[in-house]
């Protein structure tokens, strides 16, 4: 099965059909204090979840103006600053961040984005190293190559020619760098060969596949007054088709992501902003088209000061949802979560978190507990502490997990397209390098299943360009699937996870 049957076969099933969700089932649980994550006093711009230390579950990387604390994960909802021990201490003026492997090795590496002038910091994971077997990184900055010295604003991680390593892309003040991965840890900025060294002080950025061609497009967000980037990728190369496309928004844009709001499966955008122009939600119209329906949806968020922005299905229905930071001035609208009505609208439900009113910086969901649903943190300006809400909604709906692991394909899957097909209707996620404003979600992926008590089918395509289909897969589980090497797909076998056939 090729990339466009996924579509075609995905698009003959009908979408959910359900009445709206009651805001009052989200039930999140601030639990910051016991988590040890607060960090008052300190301006923490940036978070990344990744599971650095191979143990099973979400750790916790955030960065700011003072020194980047890493927080491992000890399960119980308790986490433990290593950050002297792993040596990812950066204390330079940091604003995004993100977890990939960026030499396939089977651990994941670290990359800083800094904003005060000078190199970006790349860390190589080094595994368990010494007495006690703990964790520990090291600076290869300088070795790697990625050391052009701007003021750098946000980044992703991105195989935009899909050859199995992992590139970095990253927009600064001054033209875009595209530290292309050469292998054995070594990067050169090609960016101005491929279009994508645009000088438009980009913040955000995210990659996707657009057209569902298999090859990873990138959306930025500009806060020069010059509308998006949409980078289409042909073949390694890029195009920004913005402005054919409809994306035409400007303002002092921030923060982007790239999610399916409306379950036709294809991607649709948001992009924060700073008023006076209001965020927007471009609808994918399909033909590369799209239209801002944000102001119809609930979602335009006029009076906020927009930072970062992520998404995730917070209570399980099959609907992704999506939360927004806003900051900087204290005449912004408060932070806001937004939940999917599944009819083309959005609620404010940010009452299940205890209201929004601080100043939010970045935000990112993961699964830190495991346990099918996922956890929220907000990062905060100095004097209004870093937030990590644990989610304890009880919708009673099911759900599925999936890890990734790409053997030809880089070993994150980042760029993975998956789509999940239930009785009631289908949805599609991608494996994500960053997103928002300099934050990352988790690298597994979670879909909410509502009432469906199996996946019909679950279709992977690899960034590798592999597809492989699984059938009658049993929920509320996580599942482990790898990549099949080329000759296991020569010899006609594959690999069935547990739970399915």
């Amino acid at each position: 099965m090729n990339s466009r049957l996924i579509h075609a076969v995905s698009m003959s099933v009908l979408v959910f059909l359900a009445a709206a969700p009651a805001a009052s089932q989200v039930v999140f649980t601030d639990i910051t204090e016991q988590a040890g994550v607060a960090l008052t006093g300190l301006l923490i711009e940036s978070v990344a979840w990744g599971d650095y230390d191979n143990d099973g579950d979400e750790d916790l990387y955030l960065t700011g103006d003072g020194t980047n604390r890493l927080f491992r994960n000890d399960g119980g909802g308790e986490f433990t600053d290593v950050t002297d021990t792993a040596r990812v201490g950066n204390s330079r003026f940091s604003v995004g961040t993100a977890f990939g492997d960026l030499d396939n090795d089977g651990d994941l590496d670290l990359y800083v984005v800094n904003f005060d002038v000078g190199p970006d910091v790349l860390y190589r994971n080094d595994g368990p190293v010494g007495p006690g077997g703990s964790y520990r990184f090291t600076d290869i900055t300088g070795t790697a190559g990625t050391t052009l010295e701007r003021s750098s604003r946000g980044m992703t991680f991105v195989d935009y020619d899909r050859d199995g390593l992992l590139d970095i892309f990253v927009l600064a003040i001054g033209p875009n760098i595209l530290y292309h991965n050469e292998g054995g840890l070594r990067f050169r900025n090609v960016a101005a060969a491929l279009g994508v060294d645009q000088d438009d002080q980009g913040v955000g950025v995210v990659a996707l596949d657009l057209d569902d061609n298999g090859w990873p497009d990138l959306f930025t967000g500009n806060r020069s007054g010059n509308p998006s980037n949409l980078y289409l990728n042909h073949g390694g190369e890029f195009e920004d088709i913005a402005s054919s496309a409809g994306i035409t928004a400007r303002g002092l844009g921030m923060g982007v992501a790239a999610f399916d709001a409306d379950n036709d499966l294809d991607f649709d955008l948001y992009w924060t902003s700073w008023p006076e122009v209001a965020n927007a939600l471009y609808e994918n119209q399909g033909g590369l088209e799209f239209d801002n329906v944000a102001q119809a949806s609930g979602t335009d968020d006029p009076l906020g000061w927009g930072i970062s922005v992520n998404a995730g299905d917070v209570d399980l229905d099959g609907w992704q949802d999506f939360f927004v930071t806003n900051g900087f001035s204290s005449s912004s609208a408060p932070n806001v979560l937004f939940l999917n009505d599944r009819d083309g609208s959005f609620s404010d439900t940010t009452e299940a978190i205890g209201g929004g009113d601080f100043d939010g910086r970045g935000v990112a969901f993961a699964d830190f507990d495991s346990d099918g649903d996922l956890d929220l943190v907000v990062t905060a300006d100095a004097g209004q502490a870093t937030r990590l809400w644990r989610n304890d909604s009880a919708t009673g709906n099911h759900w599925l997990g999936l890890r990734l692991r790409g053997t030809e394909s880089n070993a994150s899957a980042i760029g993975a397209r998956v789509v999940v097909k239930t009785a009631a209707g289908a949805m599609v996620q991608e494996v994500s390098g960053g997103a928002g404003r300099g934050s990352q979600n988790s690298l597994p992926l979670e879909f909410g299943l509502g009432s469906a008590t199996l996946v019909e089918e679950l279709v992977v395509r690899w960034p590798k360009g592999t597809v492989q289909t699984f059938r009658n897969v049993a929920v509320d589980q996580y599942l482990e699937l790898t990549e099949p090497f080329a000759a296991t797909r020569r010899g006609g076998g594959r690999r069935v996870p547990r739970g399915a056939e």
